[in-house]
């Protein structure tokens, strides 16, 4: 009888080690599928960040005197006629200290577009003179005393 009990012991042994196997061996196959779909994730943002590299904006800083603004009427034009420009991307405009700070994408504009706004509202710009025209446009206490 003994060995009746070992022959059904081995059975049943058999029977549940198999099982626990093939669980082991799908749990191994999850965390494989998982690790490589993290990988395969993981190189996507990687490729997507490189690319994205590309699109860098070239940004440059300039600041520009103002001599000619005369009141907060002039400031609101002169920003205006700065963020009408393609390619600027932050401007500060101050009547107080009578200039402007402008952050531009260098590979849009320049320097030189950004003052052609200005002077073509009626405003000199560095050492450009505003444009006649636009000048005489200009309300009365904008233009110079």
């Amino acid at each position: 009888m003994a060995s009746d009990i070992e022959k059904n012991n081995r059975r049943k042994l058999e029977n549940i080690f198999p099982k626990k196997l093939k669980l082991k061996i799908m749990k191994t196959k999850k965390i494989i599928l998982l690790i490589i779909a993290c990988f395969v994730t993981s190189l996507i943002s990687i490729s997507s960040i490189s690319a994205g590299t590309t699109e860098i904006q070239h940004n440059k800083t300039v600041k520009i005197k103002l001599k000619t603004m005369q009141c907060n009427m002039c400031e609101k034009t002169i920003t205006e006629a700065i963020n009408s420009v393609s390619g600027v991307v932050k401007t500060t405009v101050s009547f107080k200290k009578k200039s402007a700070t402008v952050v531009y994408n260098a590979d849009v504009t320049s320097k030189e577009a950004i003052e052609k706004a200005i002077t073509s509202a009626g405003y000199d710009a560095n050492n450009k003179s505003a444009d006649k025209d636009a000048y005489e446009k200009l309300s009365s206490c904008c233009k110079k005393p």
